[in-house]
Formats: structure tokens, sequence, C-alpha cells
């Protein structure tokens, strides 16, 4: 199998057209070569030093992130800085590494749509019917419940996340807007769609003030909850090409510790 028929596949269900403005160019095949035999690929949220000593001892032809592994334009390369000794490691394995970053998010059955299934939302739908590169959010509805007693219903759905909301615990939940990652910028739009509950992956302090004051209630999951693509692409990749070896990075973890 070789490089451009698992591009031409990853393509046609997540486009490189649905990536946002800020991920053109970042996403698809950052490194290696698009006629490169692949018989083993490895799939990992990030392109971290430990997933790629991985990829390598287990002899990967491809390794698929979510999380693009050059997000900035290189200017210079230093061979003893972090970055650097983790660029000499792919060009002298000649592996290839390809990411699917917010067009992953956008696209129906991408991202957003796995977590609003994991969540049990029902009557899911994306904000438009046409999805563009600017359609994230997911919007469900959940029976009636007090914002306390729906936190407790996603942390059990999402037990291996760290968790923290914000909003009156007496608050009543129906209709939930759901994005993973950074979402919290779509809080205007999911307070215009009528949301009652945002859940993302990453908050920050002034947009939490702000969900306060305008009395919507926030839950943020933790920005790895997006690694729920590893094992999500790794059936889906292992179905249309029966003939590959497809891993999930067992070397990752969060760089976040709970302190409790």
């Amino acid at each position: 199998m070789k490089q451009f028929e698992i591009t031409s596949f990853l393509e046609s269900k997540f486009p490189n057209t649905l990536a946002s403005q800020f991920d053109i160019g970042k996403v698809g095949l950052q490194f290696g070569s698009k006629d490169k035999q692949i018989h083993k690929m490895i799939i990992a949220l990030d392109a971290t030093k430990d997933v790629i000593d991985e990829a390598i001892e287990k002899k990967c032809d491809l390794l698929i992130t979510h999380h693009p592994f050059l997000f900035f334009p290189l200017l210079s390369v230093d061979y003893d800085s972090a970055l650097g000794k983790k660029l000499l490691k792919i060009f002298h394995a000649k592996l290839n590494i390809y990411s699917m970053h917010t067009n992953f998010d956008t696209a129906f059955g991408g991202m957003n749509d796995i977590l609003a299934s994991i969540l049990n939302l029902t009557n899911i739908k994306a904000e438009k019917e046409e999805i563009d590169s600017n359609c994230f959010i997911r919007i469900g509805e959940v029976p009636q419940v007090k914002l306390q007693d729906y936190v407790s219903m996603v942390n059990i759905n999402l037990q291996d996340f760290v968790m923290r909301y914000v909003g009156c615990d007496e608050k009543i939940i129906t209709k939930v807007g759901i994005i993973g990652g950074a979402g919290a910028n779509e809080l205007n739009n999911a307070i215009k769609l009528g949301c009652d509950c945002l859940i993302t992956g990453e908050v920050k302090h002034n947009q939490a003030l702000e969900a306060l004051e305008r009395g919507i209630a926030l839950i943020e999951v933790s920005h790895s909850v997006e690694s729920l693509f590893k094992e999500y692409l790794q059936e889906m990749l292992k179905k249309a090409f029966p003939t590959c070896e497809v891993l999930v990075s067992q070397k990752e973890k969060d760089p976040f510790k709970p302190f409790r």
C-alpha cells in the first residue's frame, strides 16, 4: 500500500478544505514521500519524542497525528534543540508523518460527532446543513437535568479525563453544544444556537467569567479528550487497509497530572 492511497482515503473522509484558516498548509502529509510503501502505521495525538521513538522502534512507515507536528514555519533548525533532535530522527528513519487537525474536527463523522455520540446526545446536528471550515460545533439534546447532575453523567462517560465546570449547579440543561479541543471561543455561537451548556477541551479564565455572566454553563473535559481519535481512526483504517498493520501509540501520555 502506498502513501498516496492512504492519503486519498483519508481526504475523502476528512477533506483538507475543511481545515480552519490557521490550519491551511498544516494538515495532510507533513513529512515523507507520497510514493512510500506503507506496511505499518501508528496513530497518536501528538508527534512527541516518545511517540517518534516508539514509531521507529516498532518499524512503522507512517505516523498519523491529530495535532500537526510543525504548526509554525521553521526559520532555522538547531540539531541540539528538542525539535531539531526529533527532526533528525524522522529524516534518518524516513518516517512519513500525516496530520488531520481541524478538518477532522469539522467533518461529519469526525471528532465532534464522536464526542457527541459518546456523551449520548440525541438529535445531533451541525450548525449548518452544508459543513464548511467554520462549522465546528455539534448541538444535541439531553433529557432535562440539573447542571451538577449532568456534570456527573459526563464524568462517567469520560472518566479518564480531568474535568471542571462553570455555572449554577441548579441550572437546567436540555440543549448541549460540543467542541473537542480549545472551543470556548465559540461561546457566543453556542449562545446564539440556544445551548444551555457548552462542552469543550480547553477554557481560558476570561471565557469562564464571560460564560458565568451570560448564563451559559461550560464543562471543560481536558484537551486530551481528543485522544479518542486514535481508536476511532485505527478501526477505520484496519477496515480500509486490511493488509496494513495499524497500531495505536502506547507511549503517549497526557502531559497534565491531576492533583487530588
